[in-house]
């Protein structure tokens, strides 16, 4: 995403914000979730030459999937004087609780979507990031990254459109990052699968804006991740805690 020279100075703050909560140096912890990928490589089912076509069947079932949450989120609440909708804050992430069924994973996303609000706060004092994370913890419900970062725009009156696709960027940097890790992944050849995986990522957005509730658990599907986000624990060594 790039700073409009032509925008006004309120219009700049909100894609400067926006380009800080999408940065991939973002004091959240991301760097150190594979989200399951470290399981395939180590099981080789996940190779290099494999990577661009895997990375595009994920953005199409999961990014459209985290997409929908991330939009929710925003909906959630607009603007920072306004008050949380609670009870829809509190659903969102049960549901999307009950769509991870990998423990690590799981746990690894209401980490990120935890200390995402919490950064927020000790950025600037926003009482509707307080009210969720304070409703979350009163109701034992965990708090997604995908809704955190729809919740933290929408706060902010990012633009949603604008906000869906910076999630699913960083998300897409920070999976192909683990797979420099995981794999002999150069930079040139990781910049050009990120590259390539643009028209992706904008399909997923678009695809997010009318996903149906009712019938998610069919329409976004990836068993080999989940397993292997099951499996993970197995694994005497590892770089990554999920």
């Amino acid at each position: 995403m790039s700073i409009n020279p032509s925008a006004t100075p309120d219009a700049a703050l909100k894609q400067l914000r926006l380009l800080q909560l999408a940065d991939s140096a973002l004091p959240v912890g991301a760097a150190a979730h594979s989200f399951g990928l470290e399981m395939l490589v180590a099981e080789e089912a996940l190779t290099v030459a494999q990577l661009e076509t895997f990375l595009a069947d994920y953005v199409a079932e999961v990014g459209v999937l985290e997409a929908g949450f991330c939009r929710a989120g925003y909906a959630s609440v607009a603007g920072l004087e306004e008050i949380l909708d609670e009870a829809r804050w509190l659903e969102l992430n049960l549901r999307l609780s009950a769509l991870k069924p990998a423990r690590e994973s799981r746990t690894a996303s209401a980490m990120l979507g935890r200390r995402l609000l919490r950064l927020l706060l000790a950025l600037e004092a926003w009482s509707p990031v307080e009210q969720a994370l304070q409703s979350a913890q009163q109701a034992g419900v965990e708090i997604h990254y995908s809704t955190a970062f729809g919740l933290a725009s929408g706060i902010l009156e990012l633009d949603e459109e604008a906000t869906t696709l910076a999630y699913l960027q960083q998300m897409v940097t920070g999976l192909v990052s683990a797979c420099q890790r995981l794999l002999p992944l150069g930079q040139s050849e990781a910049a050009r699968l990120v590259w390539q995986l643009k028209p992706a990522l904008s399909s997923a957005a678009q695809l997010s804006r009318s996903l149906d509730w009712e019938t998610i658990p069919f329409q976004c599907f990836i068993p080999i991740v989940d397993v292997a986000g099951m499996r993970h624990p197995i694994l005497h060594t590892r770089l990554f805690m999920s």
